[in-house]
């Protein structure tokens, strides 16, 4: 029953994402001092902590020690790093390893999850951030979805001016996205 549960509120947050996203409501309320660990990895690894427990699953967090503040809405890229750990959990073999890490450089950060799993199809990668979206695979359509996670995040980083990209290779799958610093672009994307 909690499987059952948390599912419906995952599809409802989802849904309240896309409502905002596509209702103009979603703004971008960028912060200069975010400690992307601290404000957007380390609460959104505990929120998929359930999720990651019921499959056996470890998660491994990689960044420096130090890490220069940010300019960005941790609350909105906070939403984007749930959605990537979820799908690679959700997507990610039983008793596999999820990893997070942070970079940084002079003029961007970046946020990469990676999982060991099936990945997906090469010729599918373009399909991945569209709306409502599902990959034509038997695998994937064995699990519940709507096609809203990743078109969320890819809408989120558009507005912080950023990219986002998936990549995989046999039996493992990756989400990114780079934001530039400062920030080059802060709206509705394009």
């Amino acid at each position: 029953m909690k499987i059952r549960a948390d599912f419906l509120l995952n599809l409802i947050r989802e849904y309240l994402d896309l409502a905002r996203i596509e209702g103009g409501e979603l703004t971008i309320r960028p912060r200069a001092d975010v400690d992307i660990a601290k404000a957007v990895v380390d609460p959104a690894c505990d929120i998929v902590v359930p999720q990651v427990a019921e499959k056996g699953m470890r998660v491994e967090r990689h960044y420096p020690d130090r890490l220069s503040p940010v300019t960005c809405d941790p609350g909105l890229l906070k939403i984007v790093a749930v959605n990537f750990l979820g799908t690679a959990v959700k997507y990610g073999r039983e008793g596999g390893l999820v990893r997070v890490s942070v970079a940084q450089t002079a003029d961007r950060f970046s946020l990469v999850v990676w999982n060991e799993g099936p990945g997906f199809p090469a010729s599918q990668r373009g399909r991945l951030f569209r709306k409502f979206s599902r990959l034509d695979t038997t695998e994937p359509r064995k699990r519940k979805g709507t096609g809203v996670r990743l078109y969320t995040s890819w809408r989120i980083v558009r507005l912080h001016g950023g990219r986002v990209d998936a990549a995989q290779e046999g039996e493992w799958a990756e989400f990114r996205f780079d934001i530039p610093q400062p920030l080059a672009f802060a709206g509705e994307p394009g």
